[in-house]
């Protein structure tokens, strides 16, 4: 089983739509997925898969459930080739919720709430804010393995060290609550790519400065056509049957088909691990 959080700090690298369409690519490998939407802003998860009107429904909502200990089985909206629990406006007010009710052990808050559905799935994928914050904290301490996509730019070259710092400090803040909690970070994903030789700069800077941290050899093109099947409410896979892709724009295709594959083995090398502990 693989559980992972999409997360950087830098804003628009394209995390949530990296979510969505490793989710779709792992779902067509025949595997059971959750995607989790914890963020609270309209333009995340929820709207890509579909279910924008999630956001603002009545009723119980993920933040009810993680702060009540309530049953996640019964958000769960099911779908082809994801299964999906939605986002919704009420995840801002967590954190000062948490806070004012004294809940000490708030970070383990998502943990809990997963625990009784994880072994239903091959693979559950979080996408939380970029800002830090306590959503952050839950989806890092709930999974333990984070994929970070960047941007193969100077900025992105500029930014990684401070995501993989961030990353760091989080592990040793995290450690503070459970002592033998790890933090890994799966990859680097190149994200957005344009074709120049700035890329392979950047890339290669990267391989030599990022600290043993592992530049997953996975590029995915900036196509416009991403943007297209996130206002449509798809995954890439999707809007490609429904409406059709272009020849060169078929290579994001192949670029999550084999993100999902590296995804799937660092699961069963997980697997493998505990099997041999």
């Amino acid at each position: 089983m693989t559980e992972l959080v999409t997360w950087s700090e830098s804003g628009g690298v394209g995390k949530t739509t990296t979510a969505i369409n490793l989710g779709a690519a792992l779902g067509r490998r025949g595997d059971d997925v959750l995607l989790v939407d914890l963020d609270p802003q309209p333009a995340s998860l929820t709207a890509a898969a579909g279910h924008a009107e999630a956001k603002t429904a009545d009723g119980a909502n993920i933040t009810d459930v993680l702060l009540d200990d309530g049953d996640l089985r019964e958000l769960v909206i099911e779908d082809e080739p994801y299964d999906l629990v939605p986002g919704h406006e009420s995840l801002a007010s967590l954190e000062s919720t948490a806070r004012a009710e004294g809940i000490s052990t708030a970070e383990f808050l998502l943990r809990s709430s997963l625990a009784p559905v994880t072994d239903e799935y091959d693979h559950v994928i979080i996408d939380p804010p970029a800002t830090l914050n306590l959503l952050v904290d839950n989806a890092l301490i709930a999974t333990g393995n984070v994929l970070v996509p960047m941007e193969m730019t100077r900025k992105g070259e500029q930014s990684i060290g401070g995501v993989l710092d961030t990353v760091a400090a989080l592990e040793s803040q995290l450690q503070r609550a459970q002592p033998d909690f790890a933090l890994e970070v799966i990859g680097v994903l190149p994200n957005k790519v344009e074709g120049s030789s700035l890329n392979q700069q950047v890339r290669e800077t990267l391989a030599a400065e990022a600290d043993g941290v592992r530049i997953l050899p996975v590029t995915v093109p900036d196509y416009n056509v991403l943007a297209q099947a996130w206002d449509a409410g798809l995954d890439i896979f999707r809007y490609d049957e429904e409406h059709g892709l272009r020849a060169y724009q078929e290579s994001l295709l192949a670029a999550y088909e084999d993100l999902a594959a590296i995804v799937a083995a660092h699961g069963a090398d997980e697997q493998q691990a505990m099997v041999n502990d």
